[in-house]
């Protein structure tokens, strides 16, 4: 139990942090849904698939890397940290050189005045990797935290600025760049306080090799995961519109903020703690089924609410030009139990050092996710592409778990799915509801 009670520790710690920026993010989103259209921000949203795939190739797993390391002198720090800086230019660039293609693809010359604006971002969080890195591993949560606001707050007071001086489209993708910067020089500062000192340039680049071996199959986990979880925007986006993919993008914003409060805020805290105790596996089993049941729990309530009372919710957060939003919202609610829990297994991967495994994981994952996605868009139907996620990420919920309790923990599913019943008839009542009546 004081295990337990350690990682509840660090947890709260992580989710006190993050809570604060969640309230901005929310604060936002709320101020802009009201200055921009559907139409802005699906445009936004459009070449936004692009910007988060190389942002995967800036990131390249090592982050998770770092974490686990049990030594890094000052020389292999500035030199990863100036591999860090020399990638966000090579991509920086690179996506910059990409304009021509990507606003072909969308055929939509907006697209266009976004680029720049996101090239700019890439750097800067290819840039942020390593001080990032650096305070989760000291799991200095609330320095993060702070660094999260400040990038929120004067993002937001620039794009509103900015949107009586020049067109919308430049306005909100000012946001990214403002926030990307603001976030780098505040992680930056804070690094200073950490156990291996703030990064600097550094000619030591060979630092970088010690840590593919881990990176790789984390880089191979998220390379893959980008697809599943970007490919219904992407295709959204071509084949739909961006009408129709700013309704979608809302609609998953606002199902992802559940699990921005009960997971995402949790997560970074997972492998950090867990890895003192990665030797004794059935300890951390226990911990993990105590935890995820308390998590499934607080997942379907949430889940009810958000399914039940969603006019009401996109009339307060969004205001009424987003009606079309609601339904949309309802069907995505369903699947929030499932993503509560499975969210945080990649720390339980990651902590017992089973990335291959999350990798093979993630590898089945994608291939569900694009299936449902694939049939969905060829039904033409945005209801019927959330109908089709839901049940991909259920399907993907049991054979995470499979993996993890068979091969990881080596313990039979029997007690997991057991404490797991509340959450699965619970959604699956929601589903009859929403397709009967």
């Amino acid at each position: 139990m004081i295990i337990n009670k350690g990682l509840y520790s660090a947890v709260a710690r992580s989710m006190a942090g993050r809570y604060s920026v969640y309230l901005c993010n929310l604060v936002s989103l709320m101020i802009l849904a009201r200055m921009f259209s559907p139409n802005v921000y699906g445009v936004i949203a459009s070449v936004f698939v692009v910007y988060i795939f190389f942002k995967l190739f800036s990131e390249a797993g090592l982050g998770p890397a770092v974490i686990n390391l049990d030594s890094f002198d000052s020389k292999e720090r500035d030199g990863v940290f100036s591999v860090t800086l020399l990638l966000g230019v090579v991509l920086g660039t690179a996506f910059l050189a990409m304009s021509d293609v990507i606003v072909a693809f969308y055929n939509e010359d907006a697209i266009g005045k976004v680029i720049p604006y996101l090239a700019v971002a890439i750097f800067l969080f290819s840039a942020s990797i390593l001080p990032n890195a650096l305070l989760l591993r000291q799991q200095s949560h609330f320095r993060i935290a702070n660094a999260g606001v400040a990038a929120e707050v004067l993002s937001t007071i620039t794009t509103v600025i900015l949107f009586s001086y020049t067109s919308e489209i430049s306005a909100l993708a000012s946001k990214y760049a403002v926030s990307s910067l603001v976030n780098f020089i505040c992680l930056y500062y804070f690094s200073a306080q950490n156990e291996f000192g703030r990064p600097r340039v550094g000619s030591k680049l060979s630092a970088i090799k010690p840590l593919f071996g881990f990176s790789l199959y984390q880089f191979s986990f998220n390379f893959i995961n980008f697809f599943s979880r970007n490919l219904d925007s992407l295709l959204i986006g071509k084949y739909l519109g961006p009408f129709y993919l700013g309704i979608y993008d809302k609609s998953y914003q606002l199902m992802r903020y559940p699990l921005m409060l009960l997971t995402f805020s949790m997560a970074p805290a997972i492998q950090p703690y867990l890895r003192k105790h990665k030797a004794d596996i059935a300890k951390v089993e226990s911990i993990h089924r105590d935890f995820t049941f308390k998590l499934s729990l607080l997942g379907v309530l949430v889940s009810v609410g958000i399914f039940t009372f969603s006019d009401l919710i996109v009339t307060i957060l969004l205001g009424d030009d987003w009606q079309s939003v609601s339904p949309i919202l309802a069907i995505l609610a369903i699947s929030i139990p499932a993503q509560v829990v499975s969210s945080t297994s990649g720390g339980f991967f990651q902590a017992l050092n089973r990335v291959k495994l999350l990798f093979v994981s993630g590898l089945l994952s994608s291939f569900t996710m694009i299936s449902a996605i694939v049939y969905g868009v060829y039904l033409q139907s945005l209801n019927a592409i959330c109908e089709m996620l839901v049940i991909a990420i259920y399907i993907n919920f049991f054979q995470v778990y499979i993996i993890l309790y068979l091969c990881v923990f080596k313990e039979s599913l029997g007690k997991f799915f057991f404490k797991m019943l509340p959450m699965l008839v619970s959604s699956a009542v929601m589903f009859y509801i929403y397709k009967v009546l």
